[in-house]
């Protein structure tokens, strides 16, 4: 029987855990059915789940908030080089000895100290690379609401002028000096054997950037078949709506959506054609509801946060999905959600969005921050026939059934195994 470290953050699905959550505890749930010991390895909270190894966990630390004096400066060199997780690691290393780890996001709160913990024990690496923050401080590549790569070349000062990070210098700095000091050490590039990417987009950013292109393979996200149909959307009346759910921040293009709205509202003699639904929380909802106050377009809907029976009520709604994203995004879990739910999806020519799409068959591209262009989308996509939810389907069940998704990554955990031997 293999033993597998996983590694990340957080060791639950919910709250800031999102999406790389759920893949984690989606892919325990399945190598430890096919036969793997899988040893977690993360920090120590209360949502953590459950775990005998739990005892070798760090402890958790809140970077949401700035804190002055000797702790936040405790914090801030933590941040950068967390001795208590390099300490603890080694600690459950003498317990067990896994034969490959899998790391997910480890920055921050773990932070690349382990690395070298798992390369003196002679344990090969494979870590998923769910975002872009190994290249970017900001993780997003925005800056003042538009796609940025000024940091490129390790010139992470722009990080700190342009305060990308909410929008402090402070904060910025500190991610500025974080991002440079893995990067001039190349503590990731040297030490992890293989990069999985979600999506093209992903490898080939990496690359360009200074990520050896052997290491970096493309390893789609998956989406549970089951759990997300057409069978199980629940559709109780009319479908009178198209749906956004997901974060709301900025970064997201929820204000240009609202314009979008509004615009289709008003080329439509100020009905709306479709109510917009939006799913979710975060930081810009407040704002988001202000702007949707000051249009006055009529059919909006905010529905908050939902579950999955919630999510699938609101699909029942809709004819379609939206996920108007200005940033890069990767591999987003809603879009593959929406599909495999037999509903097409809205999405913006940016980041892996497109890989996701097929135009005019499983969903409209729209430019992003361009209303125009958005609501152009939009129309097109409550014009599309019936066929285009059993297409959007067909394409899930092609590109991201999970058994072969788990398949492919046991595989790779094999093969990186196997090269130490």
């Amino acid at each position: 029987m293999a033993t597998l470290l996983l590694v990340n953050k957080f060791y639950h699905d919910t709250g800031p855990a999102g999406g790389v959550g759920r893949y984690l505890v989606q892919e325990e749930q399945d190598l430890a059915g096919a036969g793997w010991e899988v040893v977690p390895f993360a920090m120590a909270e209360p949502a953590a789940r459950p775990s005998r190894w739990s005892g070798h966990f760090v402890r958790a630390r809140d970077y949401t908030r700035p804190r002055f004096g000797w702790s936040g400066l405790r914090d801030a060199v933590s941040l950068v080089w967390n001795t208590e997780a390099a300490t603890r690691l080694e600690g459950l290393l003498e317990e067990v000895r896994p034969d490959v780890a899998h790391l997910h996001n480890i920055y921050h709160h773990l932070s690349p100290s382990i690395l070298g913990v798992l390369r003196r024990h002679g344990i090969p690496m494979v870590m998923t690379l769910h975002d872009l923050r190994l290249l970017c401080p900001a993780i997003h590549m925005l800056r003042d609401g538009e796609v940025c790569e000024r940091c490129r070349g390790r010139k992470y000062g722009h990080a700190v002028l342009g305060k990308c990070v909410k929008g402090s210098r402070a904060a910025s700095l500190l991610a500025a000096v974080e991002t440079w000091h893995q990067r001039s050490r190349r503590l990731y590039e040297d030490q992890v054997d293989l990069f999985l990417c979600p999506s093209r987009f992903i490898r080939d950013k990496y690359a360009a950037w200074g990520f050896p292109a052997g290491k970096l393979r493309h390893l789609p996200n998956f989406v549970d078949l089951e759990a997300w149909s057409p069978e199980a959307v629940r559709r109780t009346g009319v479908r009178d709506a198209y749906l956004y759910f997901g974060r709301i921040s900025r970064e997201k293009g929820l204000h240009t959506l609202l314009e979008a709205h509004a615009l289709w509202c008003r080329n439509n003699g100020g009905t709306a054609p479709l109510t917009l639904l939006i799913a979710g929380e975060g930081p810009d909802e407040t704002a988001l509801r202000d702007r949707a106050a000051a249009l006055a377009a009529p059919g909006v809907e905010f529905l908050g946060p939902l579950d999955r029976d919630g999510l699938l009520e609101a699909m029942g709604r809709s004819l379609f999905t939206v996920l108007p994203s200005e940033c890069y995004e990767n591999a987003p879990m809603a879009a593959l959600e929406s599909l495999a739910s037999g509903l097409p999806l809205v999405g913006t020519r940016l980041g892996g969005i497109p890989e996701m799409i097929s135009e005019g068959s499983t969903g409209i591209l729209a430019e992003p921050r361009n209303p125009a262009s958005l609501q152009a989308a939009l129309e097109q996509a409550a014009a599309l026939p019936p066929e285009a939810g059993l297409r959007a389907r067909a394409w899930a069940e092609a590109h991201a059934d999970r058994g072969a998704h788990m398949a492919r990554l046991q595989a790779i955990l094999r093969e990186v195994s196997n090269r130490n031997d």
